[in-house]
């Protein structure tokens, strides 16, 4: 369970870190990708102060950039399912906010004193999938990540949005990050949106 804990990490970190808005769609995805994840392995061996107020700026700038490279609306919306149909607007916007910020901390304290020097991502094949109904383009980009000697097949899943690429979804060792979350709110689904609102917030205090 570490093991995969600890390479979730590294995968949302990889897209967190150094935007990949300045290319935009005009380059693939794949390309995309590797440039952000190459820079992200130098910048994840920099060390950080351990006090706790040099980790939260780092955690803030980490997920300031996050919100350009990661399509946190989809990924409520998927975590959700059908019961995205439930929230209003303002309720859709608020969860959205809220459910970020918790998926950003999962992972962010996992990242702590690890050692990502040795961590090699091969990519494999990009395959472009069958666009939305609406027009939208996807992609699935395909990766062995290697961290001590244990391989790990990885899946990143990509659309384009707004003349960018970003992540909708990672799928590591078969398990989508976004069912996995949406099976951890079932139990949840019947309860209002305010309520399920109100653990999130409980959750960041």
């Amino acid at each position: 369970m570490f093991r995969k804990s600890l390479f979730v990490s590294l995968i949302v970190l990889a897209l967190i870190y150094t935007g990949v808005t300045a290319a935009g769609a005009e380059e693939s995805p794949g390309a995309v990708l590797k440039r952000s994840i190459d820079n992200a392995i130098i910048i994840l061996n920099q060390s950080v102060e351990p006090v706790q107020e040099a980790l939260d700026q780092r955690n803030q700038r980490l997920f300031e950039i996050a919100a350009e490279v990661f399509d946190f609306p989809s990924l409520t919306m998927g975590a959700l399912g059908s019961n995205w149909r439930r929230f209003n607007r303002a309720e859709r916007n608020e969860f959205i906010d809220l459910f970020s910020h918790v998926v950003a901390n999962s992972y962010f304290s996992q990242m702590e004193g690890q050692d990502f020097s040795n961590v090699v991502i091969d990519f494999g094949e990009t395959k472009m999938l069958q666009s939305t109904s609406s027009g939208v383009k996807r992609a699935d980009i395909e990766s062995i990540v290697t961290h001590n000697g244990t391989k790990t097949p990885v899946v990143y899943r990509m659309l384009e949005k707004n003349n960018t690429w970003k992540v909708y979804d990672v799928i590591i060792e078969n398990v989508s990050m976004v069912s996995n979350y949406r099976e951890q709110y079932k139990a949840r689904f019947m309860d209002s949106p305010q309520k399920m609102i109100a653990e999130l917030k409980e959750k960041l205090n």
